[in-house]
């Protein structure tokens, strides 16, 4: 009786230890809302400067144009890369031999595809002189 309690409390005490708890949620990046659906439904003139970092982050570029008005530019590249492969091997009928057959013959061939896509985005908001956004584009 002894010895099943000692295996009883070790397997609770295992069993205990295993569990563990599911990672955390990932952070919220800024960095990746930039997308054009964001843009297009969130983005709007008169947002100011704050609404529109708490959207799309921090930009990449700040600067003045003619006007003296303060521009930003967010550039986000975002790269895909797909590739697949195809192996047809030979179909051999009984009449071509019994180890033709059974073990599907010589007649074989491969084929492999790779592809990589890049894709960009290039958002230009201009701000008047209020902080409130006068114009925006993207491409």
């Amino acid at each position: 009786m002894k010895h099943h309690s000692h295996i009883i409390i070790l397997s609770i005490f295992l069993s205990a230890c295993a569990v563990q708890s599911p990672p955390p949620p990932p952070s919220p990046d800024s960095s990746n809302n930039l997308t054009l659906g964001i843009v297009q439904s969130k983005i709007h003139k008169g947002m100011n400067q704050t609404d529109v970092l708490e959207t799309l982050g921090s930009p990449n570029i700040v600067t003045k144009n003619s006007m003296t008005q303060e521009v930003w530019t967010y550039d986000k590249v975002g790269s895909n890369r797909s590739s697949s492969t195809t192996v047809n091997y030979g179909q051999r009928t009984l009449g071509q031999g019994f180890l033709a057959f059974l073990f599907g013959g010589a007649n074989s061939s491969s084929a492999a595809n790779a592809k990589n896509e890049t894709k960009t985005l290039t958002v230009i908001i201009t701000f008047d002189d209020n902080k409130n956004v006068s114009d925006f584009t993207y491409q």
